[in-house]
C-alpha cells in the first residue's frame, strides 16, 4: 500500500513559506488557541505534545480517539502550516482510517517533500509529525566541498535544472557568505540529473567531473550555472584546463560511474526533484528561503549535541 503516493494524490502538500516545524513553538501553540509555552495539551478530546531541539518545534505527537479526524487534521495544519491540509486529511482517513487502525508497527507516511507522519500502533489515532531526516550513512562520500563548519548543506542538483540555475543566482552566494564563509556550516554539491527531462544533466554532471579531475569543479560549476551547458570543451578552454585530458576524459565517460551512483543515492533518498537540498539530516521544505538555513543549522547541530 503506497500510502504516501496517495497522501500527495489526495493533495496533502505543504505551504512552504509558512511551515511551522523549525520555528518557535508559540507559531504553533497560538495556531491551536493553546496555552503559551505548553509543551503538553488537552485539545478538542486529544492529547498533544511537542518536543523541541535549540528552542524550535522539531515533533508533534497527537493521541486522540480513533475516528476523529477533525482535530487530528488541525493539528497537522497547523504542525505544517497548512490549515488547508484539514478536509483532504479527513478525506483520506476516511478511505484508509481502517487499514492504518490494524497496523502492527509504525506506519510513515510523507507530508508533501520535507516531512513525515509517522502512525503509532494503538487502540488511539496517535501520530507524529516531523521533518523529513536522513542519517549520516544515507550520504557517500563528499567530493565536492566549501568550507568545514561543523553541519554539512548537501544539495543534490542538476546543471541543466532552471530551478538549479535559479538557485544558485538567488541564494548560493547568500548561503556561503552567512553559513559557509562564516565557519557555521560547509557545502557540498551532490549530483542528481533528472535525465529523463534534461537531455544534457548526464553529459553535464560527468563534465564537472571531468574538470574536479583537474581541481576545477567549483569554477566549472559556475560556468556550466551561468549558461555553459552543452559547450563542455569551451568553458574547458576558457578556465585553462588542460583540454586534451579533458576531452579524453568526456570521451571516454570516466566518472559516469561516480555521476550514476550520486543519482542513485539522491533516489534511495526518495528525493522527487532538484534541487533538494539537506541541512545536516533534515529535508528543506523550501532551499530558496535562505533565512531557513539558520534554524535548521541550529537544529542540526543541536540533534548532533543529543
Amino acid at each position: 500500500m503506497n500510502l504516501r503516493t496517495t497522501f500527495l494524490a489526495a493533495g496533502l502538500l505543504l505551504a512552504l513559506a509558512q511551515a511551522q516545524i523549525t520555528t518557535d513553538p508559540a507559531n504553533f501553540t497560538a495556531a491551536l488557541n493553546a496555552p503559551a509555552g505548553a509543551t503538553q495539551f488537552d485539545y478538542r478530546g486529544a492529547q498533544v505534545r511537542i518536543d523541541t531541539l535549540a528552542g524550535l518545534l522539531y515533533t508533534v505527537r497527537y493521541e486522540g480517539p480513533r475516528t476523529a479526524y477533525g482535530p487530528a487534521g488541525e493539528v497537522i495544519g497547523a504542525a505544517i502550516g497548512d490549515p488547508g491540509i484539514q478536509q483532504p486529511f479527513e478525506d483520506w482517513m476516511k478511505q484508509n482510517g481502517e487499514r492504518i487502525a490494524k497496523e502492527t508497527k509504525p506506519l510513515v507516511v510523507g507530508l508533501g517533500d520535507a516531512h513525515t507522519l509517522t502512525f503509532l500502533p494503538g487502540a488511539n489515532l496517535t501520530f507524529v509529525v516531523a521533518p523529513k531526516e536522513a542519517p549520516d550513512s544515507a550520504f557517500g562520500a563528499p567530493r565536492h566541498v566549501l568550507g568545514s563548519g561543523p553541519v554539512t548543506i548537501r544539495e543534490y542538483s542538476d546543471f541543466e535544472c532552471p530551478a538549479c540555475q535559479a538557485l544558485f543566482n538567488r541564494a548560493l552566494g547568500q548561503i556561503k557568505t552567512r553559513y559557509v564563509e562564516t565557519g557555521r556550516a560547509r557545502f557540498e554539491y551532490r549530483h542528481f540529473p533528472l535525465f529523463e527531462i534534461h537531455k544534457q544533466a548526464v553529459a553535464a554532471a560527468e563534465a564537472s567531473e571531468c574538470a574536479a579531475d583537474q581541481d576545477r569543479f567549483w569554477e566549472y560549476h559556475d560556468a556550466l550555472f551561468r549558461g555553459g551547458v552543452g559547450n563542455y570543451v569551451g568553458l574547458a578552454k576558457q578556465l585553462d584546463l588542460d583540454v586534451g585530458r579533458f576531452a579524453e576524459c568526456i570521451a571516454n565517460r570516466t566518472y559516469r560511474d561516480v555521476v550514476e551512483a550520486h543519482r542513485a543515492e539522491a533516489e534511495a533518498l526518495g528525493l522527487r526533484g532538484t534541487p533538494s537540498v539537506f541541512v545536516g539530516p533534515f529535508l528543506l521544505p523550501n532551499p530558496f528561503d535562505v533565512d531557513s538555513y539558520d534554524r535548521y543549522l541550529r537544529m542540526a547541530k543541536a540533534k548532533s549535541a543529543r
